[in-house]
């Protein structure tokens, strides 16, 4: 007997084993990001924020949801309503915000164990359950969710990998039932993710690669396969099409926000990223020390390193299409896992990558993440001896827990820098304010940056308003910090001429988000002497007429111009 959307009745049964307390998981994984990102629970209010709260304080609901004041272009309808609306209940309390998003990430936690578990039922795997328990907690534990889970503008991944997973979600659903409704509410779900980050660029070939799998799988009904096809693929597809269509018409360009130069003009290198992002997620990459990290990105973006990537890729696609058949339920899991792996970071080649510090850009992995440790610990179950897996695992988690305590506690430490900076402000009267270097980030976790519009007066005055600044501010430069207490020293070398040194070495100098240089305004004129250490500042009218600062640590320093040639600390 067919159902309404033409498959038979049980389609597939899902083997569901002991029952698991999914309300109990949940509060346990809560507890757990809890706990682990306590010391990080007032940070993130940085970068990217300060001009979202910009735009939405003092821009009108059309303004701010068009996005009509950003120069990349996009359609974000759907994340800005919903972010409006969080602004709306929230304010800018951080620990509102920060609850909201360990939240979110729980609730994605608990999609991929139901999704998984649900995978390994339907092939018969043993221990399903303890399986995607131990994936999830590793997803729960990697020190690269760092940068979603605290800084407030990635809300943007939380919520698109939750609606990735309630569309797959729902195809599982459909393959069980053959009820046409989850069609329908995988579709409207896919067309609001049409207007968020362009992560459903991805969705439709998760959906086929999901089909694939219960097509082969399936031994009562061959119409899977054509159903989510007919159902779920091909309009979501359509969906795709039409949205890429809209934002031509609309901008004249197919990609939003990067552009569609960005995707054709793509070099050989950039095909090295997926290996890169492996590396990382694999063997803590991330957290190698500079040199050695450096000489295996480089092979990653060597010829030679990416003939070897994809020829393996390859040789695994092939094994696993020719063979999937006389997989073990196992192996035909981790096909599909592998497929999950690979075409979320297909998506990843032409974005930025970040090869210099910690957590900076490690929101673009938050979608491979998931399906990369439930494969990663579907493989090790292949391991013979019991005692072998459980040491590989535990190893691997510690290792993951220990850099992610690393990274919290520095953004932790970051946001008392930042604290301390905003409230420590000396009264300038009615001089002009400059700022001679700010805390650009703590080993890669933002802060402060130096900008031609001031950063740090925009962030002061958004953060602060009883407290707003109307002085003239320069960010002159920015920094790398490395620990709380790093900072610079400076020299007057007469009534016009300062020379600023950080009192440590390997921290750089940055501004406007990239490697500091040379250049001048109308108020002042600087000489990078050195690009790491130290530079010069000649001012154009008279010293009387400036405020003149220096950090160190979470304080400012007022330059005495009347110490000349000697150094103040």
């Amino acid at each position: 007997m067919l159902n309404n959307s033409g498959l038979s009745n049980n389609v597939i049964t899902s083997r569901h084993d002991k029952p698991f307390h999914t309300g109990l998981l949940f509060c346990i994984v809560w507890g757990l990001l809890f706990v682990l990102y306590y010391p990080a629970a007032k940070a993130g209010f940085v970068t990217d924020f300060t001009g979202w709260l910009n735009q939405v304080k003092n821009h009108s609901f059309t303004e701010y949801v068009n996005r009509t004041n950003f120069q990349a272009k996009s359609l974000y309808q759907f994340t800005q309503i919903v972010t409006y609306f969080f602004y709306k209940l929230f304010g800018i309390n951080p620990w509102l915000w920060h609850l909201l998003f360990i939240t979110l990430h729980a609730v994605n936690v608990i999609l991929v164990f139901i999704f998984c578990s649900r995978l390994f039922n339907d092939v018969g795997v043993v221990n399903s359950k303890m399986i995607s328990l131990t994936g999830v907690l590793l997803f729960c534990v990697s020190p690269y969710m760092s940068e979603v889970i605290v800084w407030e503008p990635s809300f943007h991944f939380l919520q698109g990998l939750l609606l990735i997973l309630l569309i797959l979600l729902c195809v599982q659903q459909f393959v069980y039932t053959g009820r046409n409704k989850y069609a329908w509410l995988a579709g409207l779900i896919y067309l609001s993710s049409t207007f968020t980050l362009e992560v459903f660029y991805i969705t439709p070939w998760l959906v086929l690669a999901l089909a694939l799998f219960y097509h082969f799988i399936s031994s009562l009904d061959k119409t899977v396969f054509r159903s989510v096809m007919k159902y779920f693929f091909l309009p979501l597809l359509s969906l795709f099409f039409a949205r890429l269509l809209t934002f031509h018409i609309l901008y004249g360009s197919w990609v939003s926000r990067i552009g569609t130069n960005t995707v054709t003009s793509i070099n050989l290198q950039s095909f090295g990223k997926p290996a890169k992002y492996l590396f990382h997620l694999l063997f803590a990459g991330r957290f190698f020390p500079y040199e050695m990290r450096q000489q295996v990105y480089s092979f990653c973006d060597s010829t030679l390193g990416i003939v070897l990537f994809y020829a393996f890729v390859v040789s695994i696609s092939i094994f696993i299409a020719a063979r999937f058949k006389k997989l073990s339920g196992e192996g035909k899991v981790a096909g599909l896992l592998f497929a999950f792996v690979m075409i979320t970071l297909t998506l990843l080649i032409p974005i930025w990558f970040g090869d210099m510090l910690f957590v900076l850009f490690d929101r673009y992995i938050y979608f491979t993440a998931p399906f990369f440790y439930m494969l990663f610990v579907l493989l090790i179950s292949f391991i013979p001896k019991q005692n072998v897996r459980i040491v590989v695992i535990l190893v691997y988690s510690l290792v993951n827990l220990r850099f992610a305590i690393m990274v919290s506690r520095y953004w932790g430490k970051s946001e008392r820098v930042i604290h301390g900076l905003l409230n420590s402000m000396p009264d300038a009267g009615n001089k002009k304010i400059l700022l001679l270097n700010l805390p650009e980030n703590m080993n890669g976790v933002a802060m402060i940056g130096s900008e031609k519009e001031s950063e740090y007066k925009l962030m002061r005055n958004l953060l602060m308003p009883d407290k707003k600044i109307d002085n003239t501010i320069y960010d002159v430069l920015s920094y790398n910090m490395q620990t709380p207490d790093d900072g610079a020293h400076v020299m007057v070398a007469n009534d016009s001429v300062i020379h600023v040194t950080l009192n440590q070495w390997g921290t750089w100098w940055w501004y406007e988000g990239k490697g500091g240089y040379s250049y001048e305004n109308n108020d002042y004129k600087l000489n990078l002497i050195d690009p790491g250490h130290r530079y010069e500042l000649t001012l154009k009218k008279p010293a009387s007429e400036y405020l003149l600062l220096y950090e160190v640590g979470d304080k400012w320093k007022v330059v005495d111009m009347s110490k000349r040639k000697a150094e103040q600390d």
